[in-house]
């Protein structure tokens, strides 16, 4: 029967003394015991797990979790978003001489509570005793193997946080009541993240345990129960025309991050939003100007440009064989056809394009002051250089550069800070600081 060996411990057969001491007595060393739960039932328990939870003075779970112990008589405390307070209560349990059950889902120690009490309590005071994670019972539904998947949680985090594990081919996804698999499927449409398909594991181990294999399509508009793990896999490969769709943005600019193709490692290889307005704003552009965007990375910059400038041309160039792609890659995802792009290293190249009216560099390949020779040698009248400095050195050999001559060049350091949620708060999240640098002839506006 389900729970058996529970709901016997919970009756008149309650452990003797001496079973209560091995668990934890009133004068001996305890711990919290921090325990896995899976579906519905308590059969896939432990015995050990079930002597403790039946021993317990206190205990701490889910509304679900402790509707599961009709008969127990401890004190009980619901877990919600009251961490810090469930912390707190635990250790003045433990001081108290309480036995301390907290009850979790799964593997506590995998995106679950058993980090965060570790973390506020001390590893010497708890004890994990760990069931099989929702995300691998998922997986296990479906039949996919998963030690290449990424793996990630967007339980109260931003949904952009799904951005990074794109770069795989397979993605288990911990879902909440705002990124639930319908929001998920239309955040990756509106990106043109087509190419996906997966299954959508419901009530996993309980009696109305539902798996779904659907296309994004399918999923976005799907209703799904408030207990779900989403797993994603690749339909098609990341390169190619057939990944990439476009994308829906209708903004005049200051196209957010995540709507660009670009390497993600942790600081992301992209020139960001902010900076990206900043300096485009500096670089007096109109409807019909000519502009080059040197050291173009994935071309957001160019991008920006060509929607801008949309009877103009934007020429970009850019050494990095891998970058240079997915400029071509985002020129069809936003259905630009304005936009010249060679793989070199600058300055070789530039004398294949047009005089330009405005000049972004984003990059320089250690190649500044010749770069700059040229630029100021092609630039047409009214036009504007505007850079994007990163290092000290390259800020140097910039100011350098113009140190005498006829142009007049300002400096404005951009320190930029995201809000990024932490637990129930915010925080500020720095961005790396930029010097964004402007170059123009003397006497021109």
């Amino acid at each position: 029967m389900e729970g058996e060996g529970l709901e016997t411990a919970q009756g008149k057969d309650r452990p003797p003394d001496d079973l209560r001491e091995m668990v934890g007595g009133r004068n001996g060393n305890h711990r919290i015991a921090v325990i896995g739960m899976e579906g519905d039932g308590l059969d896939h328990l432990t015995p050990d797990s079930q002597r403790r939870i039946a021993a317990a003075d206190l205990l701490m779970g889910g509304e679900r979790h402790l509707a599961r112990l009709p008969g127990s008589s401890a004190e009980r405390i619901v877990i919600g978003s009251n961490l810090k307070e469930i912390a707190e209560r635990a250790l003045s349990g433990l001081k108290e001489g309480k036995r301390v059950v907290v009850l979790a889902s799964g593997d506590p120690l995998f995106y679950g509570i058993g980090a965060f009490l570790i973390k506020r309590i001390g590893k010497e005071r708890v004890e994990i005793y760990p069931a099989v994670s929702a995300i691998q019972l998922a997986f296990a539904r479906v039949k996919e193997p998963w030690q290449e998947a990424a793996l990630v949680s967007l339980h109260a985090k931003p949904i952009e946080n799904l951005l990074p594990a794109l770069e795989k081919g397979l993605i288990g996804l911990f879902t909440d009541e705002t990124n639930t698999p319908d929001a998920i499927a239309r955040f990756l449409l509106e990106r043109g993240e087509a190419g996906w398909a997966g299954w959508v594991c419901e009530n996993l181990g309980g009696i109305e345990e539902r798996v779904r294999a659907m296309t994004l399509d399918e999923m976005a508009r799907g209703q799904f129960a408030s207990l779900n793990v989403v797993i994603l896999k690749r339909e098609k490969p990341a390169d190619g025309a057939g990944a990439d769709r476009p994308v829906r943005w209708e903004g005049a600019f200051g196209i957010p991050d995540d709507f660009f193709v670009y390497r993600r490692p942790k600081a992301g290889l992209i020139t960001k939003k902010e900076i990206r307005v900043m300096s485009l704003a500096e670089m007096g552009l109109r409807r019909d100007r000519i502009t080059w965007d040197i050291g173009a990375g994935s071309g957001s910059v160019s991008i920006e440009l060509a929607r801008l400038c949309p009877e103009g041309e934007v020429f970009a160039i850019e050494k990095n064989r891998e970058d240079f792609e997915l400029i071509e890659r985002n020129m069809r995802r936003f259905g630009i056809e304005n936009i010249t792009a060679v793989c070199e290293r600058a300055p070789a190249g530039l004398d294949r394009f047009p005089d330009p009216n405005g000049v972004f560099i984003g990059g320089s390949g250690g190649e500044m002051a010749e770069i700059l020779s040229v630029c100021i040698a092609r630039l047409r009248p009214g036009g504007r250089i505007v850079a994007n400095l990163i290092t000290l050195e390259n800020l140097y050999h910039f100011s350098h550069f113009f140190k005498e001559g006829s142009w007049e060049v300002s400096y404005t350091l951009a320190q930029v800070s995201r809000s990024k949620p932490i637990l129930e708060m915010v925080r500020y999240e720095a961005l790396n600081p930029i010097t964004i640098a402007v170059a123009k002839r003397k006497g021109e506006r």
